[in-house]
């Protein structure tokens, strides 16, 4: 057998300071801190006793907490881009994830700081955020490179946990620290653990925590806390306005829906928000009522610098710091996923005066006071009582129409398909014939199905997955996100006849699904029809121009044709639109991995690593290529470096020990497999089976290193 681990290829088992004298900058630095999917009554500062969150506890305990914060959208980007500009939806134009973007026309937070002289830097812990969705506006440095993690499940994205994310925002305010202090920074952190699927790697935490989500909060705490442990570490902490909130909350089950992006009631729409600048502000909870859009015009108020008239937040310094009352508010929120995503009808919400109104097919009214859970549907009963919530509703509308930018939309990557396609996002985003205008409390049990056969789908459940839609497809012809599914599954499965026919029935119904086309390029390429391959991807690409990945697929065709020009022409358009998209290249490099080219595979391997040298996955497939190439030490500096870039991961001891074991060195060789052990290698198989270690299986620690693979491996069943 091949004795390397190799990374996302095909029959793989494995994925994969210097100091200065301190001086303090004119202004105060900035840190805004955000965490995905964190529901504020699962924080110890707003109440829940079993929540392991010390350092946001103690911002808490040392600044102004907001008790009645609410984001725009209970979704990434739509609420990041609000929390920049200081702009609701309807008014920057970015409604919904992956087929929107910031448009250039927008004035982001960054942009104005940098304006004054700050350092901008953002770091980013998932590919939803990445700069192709434009929120790099402004900032100097915007790490969004994802490539060292691992490889993501099916329909899910890459994405980085807090405590890396935390170690690169260190390094960069340590070099800040020791070249440009006497500027102020603005540096953005996003941490991604609390969202689903809960994935805890610290077992302690684990032990201590009720839920998984609730050890994925405490991971990121740790997160939070690294960061401003350093800042109070070199008394940078009350020179810096910190800002910390959550984009949405989850729904973890309530109102039926088993995460969010659908619904606007608080479990999703209310925050946690947390403000410290002790210059300024003494601890306090502030009861009134503060929207994501008042993030912007208030950190401009505490730097002193002036406030544009551009935007729909309002400076809240004055009523944080007691000099006025709590101004009241009226707090908007739309969820667009449904519309998006299934063509259900949208919602769009108001909160104000304790009550919250939402505006959909079937209309909703609670009073929030005696009905926080919003149990208790007060329309049409009182319908008379929500005429002042739809008359604001209206004036958000209307102000944001006089505001309105151009949003951009932008391709997006294979990765952010793959995370979507489950949801529907195959489609484009355009009225769906089989859902149009549904109540999304209708919906819901057929979004419900849907994401239960997204989650079959990442186990390999296939027969599962068909279980669950064929219903819907049976009542529901028309229905194409289950069509797509339903295809995505006959290819995994092999069935690419089936998958055809599901592909195409989609199409019936909704003809200008861009992606679907490609799917169906996808599937001639399998079959080697070029001919066809070119025709369908020449269509998606009519469809939609800045379409990266029916580039590659053209680059892909023409490279199989012997046309190298060609190929390269297209690979450079792609690359031209995205630069950190590695796929043009990768996938040429896999195809000759996997026909065993080592030559061709190590040359695109290296085109990946020009583009992104932190490619962990590629960097260990460039070391298998040049292992069957007979370059050891070549093979050696590319485990090594990644090893560099990932010191957490099992992968690269392993591979290196296959090397030490040919050198003749049993005794490295077993070292480094005890480090692999120690670093969550648990697949005892990779051990019996590999002729490399032929030499260590009669040493008496062999059988002891297998019981522990083992052993580790009947824990991740359990």
């Amino acid at each position: 057998m091949r004795s390397l681990v190799a990374v996302a290829v095909a029959g793989a088992l494995a994925v994969v300071a210097a100091s200065s004298c301190r001086r303090a900058p004119t202004r105060p630095n900035v840190l805004v801190i955000t965490v995905d999917t964190l529901r504020a009554d699962h924080l110890g500062c707003y109440g829940f006793g079993l929540a392991n969150t010390p350092a946001i506890d103690e911002l808490a305990s040392e600044g102004v907490r907001c008790a009645d914060a609410t984001t725009s959208a209970p979704i990434t980007l739509p609420a990041h881009c609000s929390m920049m500009t200081g702009l609701y939806p309807p008014a920057h134009g970015v409604r919904d994830n992956g087929n929107y973007a910031l448009g250039a026309e927008a004035v982001t937070l960054a942009e104005r700081l940098g304006s004054a002289g700050y350092r901008t830097a953002a770091f980013v812990s998932a590919a939803v955020l990445a700069r192709r969705y434009g929120l790099d506006q402004g900032f100097t440095t915007y790490d969004d490179d994802l490539w060292s993690e691992d490889q993501p499940e099916l329909f899910m994205i890459r994405d980085r946990p807090a405590s890396r994310t935390a170690a690169r925002t260190i390094a960069w305010l340590e070099s800040w620290q020791a070249h440009d202090a006497a500027d102020p920074f603005f540096v953005w952190m996003h941490l991604f653990d609390p969202h689903q699927p809960y994935h805890v790697t610290d077992y302690a935490l684990g032990a201590m925590a009720p839920t998984a989500y609730d050890a994925e909060i405490a991971q990121a705490d740790r997160g939070v806390g690294e960061v401003i442990d350093w800042l109070r570490r070199t008394k940078r902490l009350d020179d810096t306005v910190v800002v910390f909130t959550a984009d949405h909350g989850e729904s973890l089950g309530e109102h039926g829906e088993p995460t969010h992006g659908i619904f606007i009631y608080d479990a999703t729409i209310h925050v946690p928000m947390i403000w410290r600048f002790p210059r300024l502000l003494k601890p306090a909870t502030y009861p009134g009522p503060v929207r994501h859009i008042d993030i912007v015009p208030t950190v401009l108020a505490m730097v002193g610098i002036g406030q544009p008239d551009t935007l729909q937040g309002v400076d809240l310094l004055p009523a944080f710091e007691g000099r006025v009352p709590p101004p009241d508010l009226p707090q908007y929120s739309e969820a667009r996923l449904a519309e998006e995503g299934f063509g259900m009808a949208p919602l769009f919400g108001l909160r104000q005066h304790q009550r919250k109104w939402i505006q959909a097919p079937k209309p909703e009214l609670y009073d929030l006071k005696a009905d926080p859970g919003e149990l208790t549907n007060r329309y049409p009963a009182e319908a008379a009582s929500a005429d002042d919530l739809t008359t604001a509703l209206d004036g958000v509308f209307a102000d944001s129409a006089h505001r309105a930018l151009v949003p951009s939309t932008r391709a997006m990557d294979r990765e952010t398909e793959d995370m979507l396609r489950a949801l529907g996002y195959l489609a484009p985003p355009e009225q769906r014939a089989e859902m149009a205008g549904m109540d999304p409390k209708d919906g819901m049990p057929i979004y419900v199905a849907i994401q239960e056969a997204r989650g079959a789908a990442q186990n390999g459940q296939w027969e599962r997955v068909g279980k669950l839609l064929d219903p819907i497809v049976a009542a529901s012809p028309e229905n194409v996100t289950a069509r797509n599914i339903l295809a995505f599954a006959a290819t995994r499965q092999g069935d690419m006849k089936e998958a055809e026919r599901e592909y195409r029935a989609s199409l019936e119904y909704q003809p200008n699904q861009h992606r679907v086309y490609g799917a169906l390029g996808g599937l001639a390429l399998a079959r080697g029809d070029l001919d066809q391959a070119e025709v369908l991807v020449r269509r998606a690409l009519e469809l939609a121009p800045t379409f990266v990945e029916g580039m590659s697929n053209m680059g892909f065709i023409a490279a199989l044709r012997g046309d190298q020009q060609t190929a390269e022409s297209w690979y450079q358009r792609a690359i031209a639109l995205d630069p950190t998209y590695p796929h043009v290249y990768r996938r040429f490099a896999d195809l000759y991995y996997d026909r065993e080219d080592w030559t061709h595979a190590a040359e695109y391997y290296r085109r990946v690593l020009a583009l992104l040298p932190a490619h962990f996955e590629v960097l260990i497939q460039a070391g298998n290529a040049a292992r069957f190439l007979d370059d050891p030490a070549g093979a050696e500096r590319d485990y090594d470096e990644a090893a560099r870039v990932r010191p957490d991961s099992w992968v690269p001891p392993y591979n290196i020990a296959c090397l030490r074991a040919l050198q003749g060195n049993p005794q490295a060789a077993l070292d480094l497999l005890e480090r692999a052990v120690d670093l969550g290698f648990r697949h005892p198989r990779l051990l019996d089976e590999n002729d490399d270690f032929a030499t260590l299986r009669g040493l008496p620690e062999w059988s002891v290193l297998v019981e522990r693979a083992s052993i580790q491996a009947s824990l991740l069943r359990s």
